[in-house]
């Protein structure tokens, strides 16, 4: 069971990411763990959340897709499922831009970000994690 803070982090993840969406942008995971208060180094097990159980268990889009590496700029390496074949690094950025060319024309970003924040976040499960975290 994921920890608490991690569930809550990673539905603060959600606005900043369908914003980047909606602007068809990416954004690093500094400038992303600066905008929800932590550092990149402790965003892997919120986004691994928002992956499996916010985006694929609800047949959405990999917003994840647009989080790159800094300085490189290029894509994390997450994006490959357990056991597929092995791709070059140009097969690997095509498939990631891929990835983020759906995210970009997935159009109900924000529809999206409040039925999922109301789903997890009115929880009681997710009551107690928030007034943990005041």
């Amino acid at each position: 069971m994921a920890m608490l803070p991690t569930v809550v982090v990673a539905l603060d993840l959600l606005p900043h990411l369908a914003k980047c969406a909606k602007e068809r942008k990416t954004i690093t995971y500094a400038e992303l763990g600066t905008l929800v208060g932590k550092s990149a180094y402790y965003l892997s097990k919120s986004l691994d959340i928002l992956k499996d159980k916010f985006l694929l268990a609800h047949r959405l889009p990999r917003l994840d897709a647009l989080i790159i590496k800094n300085p490189t700029k290029g894509a994390a390496d997450r994006f490959l499922d357990p056991g597929s074949d092995p791709m070059t690094a140009e097969e690997y950025e095509k498939h990631v831009e891929s990835l983020r060319q759906e995210v970009y024309a997935y159009d109900r970003w924000d529809e999206i970000v409040e039925k999922l924040q109301a789903h997890y976040g009115d929880s009681e499960y997710m009551k107690h994690a928030v007034a943990l975290k005041q």
